[in-house]
């Protein structure tokens, strides 16, 4: 799967490159297109090598003096490319345009042609310039910029020991190119602000593993100071890489509660409350999500209250069978891109961002706290603090 994912998306990349100074080139008309297309490639291929360069020694670099300005730049190249994209339709509808003009007037003298051809030469370099530096901004703002959201959850008959009980959702940190150790060192600071009782990683932790460890003794400090510990279940990332040593590492090395389609009691009493968990490994079969949250559920009274952590949010479909009242997911990013309320990306699922209710079961995706793609448009990263109390939401 993930060996058909880079080719395909190899192949995007190719085909879209070369598109753009295909269009380029075809409004710009220089009178000799080699020259054009030697620079672009030699252009092109110096980028790829920084930023390959970038992302096989990230972590040696990391703390040295050129780790900043490589960061930078390693965000704004998916703005450039991200831009770069968004400018071809526009220039594919700009060269019609310039078909057709021509095909209208073919019979007008070649000396009353240059304003025309200024005019398509003018657009061709100002559609670039608009759609890079947007999406470059949108890249540098959806790399810095995360939100704390507040978000209050009532029952009827809620478990007392539920009342006012705080709980810190952190989801798709991704840990590597896009997110660093300094990144999660302000996720972690800004979780601790808020003085949770208790937090949950719903999957997607982290891309590099050569940051394992230190991101190990981080999780360990943090899970020291959150009274009830930190819960944590696997995202698809996570069997992208090596989820056995990801597994083996949090579980010797953290002293959080790694939740692989299981569950943990964390309040007894007439109604006790559990957490379960269950793992995504990118299977999205009806069958497979019912075998692992059965598996999940698994000696758990059936009057018990019961907080669910799935990371994709297609496991709401299963909570609501089931009537558990809470789930908490990530995976989808929110969309990332959103407008009017409404995720441009396709997530291929209908629970995208925020909160779902189906008959006596409620559903938060988040945001996702970071993420491997940093441009965001009106959906920037989340921290989500949830709130119980007793009563309807």
């Amino acid at each position: 799967m993930r060996i058909l994912f880079n080719i395909i998306f190899s192949a995007i990349l190719i085909v879209g490159l070369v598109g753009f100074w295909a269009l380029f080139l075809n409004l710009w008309k220089p009178k000799k297109k080699w020259p054009a297309w030697v620079g672009y490639i030699i252009i092109i291929g110096a980028w790829f090598a920084a930023i390959r360069y970038y992302i096989l020694n990230q972590v040696d670099l990391y703390g040295t003096m050129y780790y900043p300005l490589m960061n930078l730049f390693r965000t704004e190249s998916y703005g450039f490319l991200f831009g770069l994209f968004l400018a071809i339709p526009v220039f594919i509808v700009l060269g019609l345009l310039y078909w057709a003009v021509n095909k209208i007037w073919s019979k007008t003298p070649e000396e009353n042609r240059t304003g025309r051809r200024a005019f398509f030469r003018t657009a061709a370099t100002v559609v670039p310039l608009t759609t890079i530096g947007g999406s470059s901004y949108a890249a540098y703002v959806g790399q810095h910029e995360i939100e704390v959201t507040h978000e209050s959850f009532g029952y009827t008959n809620l478990p007392p020991g539920l009342k006012d009980y705080k709980i810190v959702q952190l989801s798709d940190i991704h840990v590597g190119p896009s997110i660093d150790l300094d990144d999660l060192d302000e996720i972690l600071k800004l979780a601790l602000v808020e003085k949770p009782n208790r937090v949950v990683i719903t999957g997607d932790l982290i891309d590099k593993l050569a940051w394992l460890p230190q991101v190990c003794e981080r999780l360990t400090t943090f899970a020291k100071q959150i009274p009830d510990g930190v819960d944590f279940i696997l995202g698809n990332h996570e069997y992208h890489h090596d989820v056995n040593k990801v597994l083996e590492e949090l579980k010797h090395n953290t002293p959080m509660n790694i939740l692989v389609n299981s569950n943990i009691q964390i309040m007894g009493g007439k109604q006790p409350v559990y957490i379960a968990g269950v793992a995504y490994d990118n299977d999205r079969e009806k069958e497979k999500r019912e075998a692992m949250i059965d598996k999940a559920l698994s000696g758990i009274p059936d009057y018990a209250f019961v907080i669910l952590l799935a990371h994709h949010p297609e496991f709401f479909e299963e909570a609501i069978e089931r009537k558990i009242p809470l789930t908490l997911s990530g995976h989808t990013h929110g969309g990332q891109i959103v407008f009017m309320g409404m995720p441009l990306v396709p997530t291929g699922t209908p629970y995208t961002k925020g909160r779902y209710v189906e008959e006596q079961s409620v559903c938060y995706v988040n945001n996702g706290t970071g993420h491997w793609f940093p441009i965001r448009i009106n959906c920037p990263r989340e921290i989500t603090v949830i709130t119980f109390f007793d009563g309807v939401a």
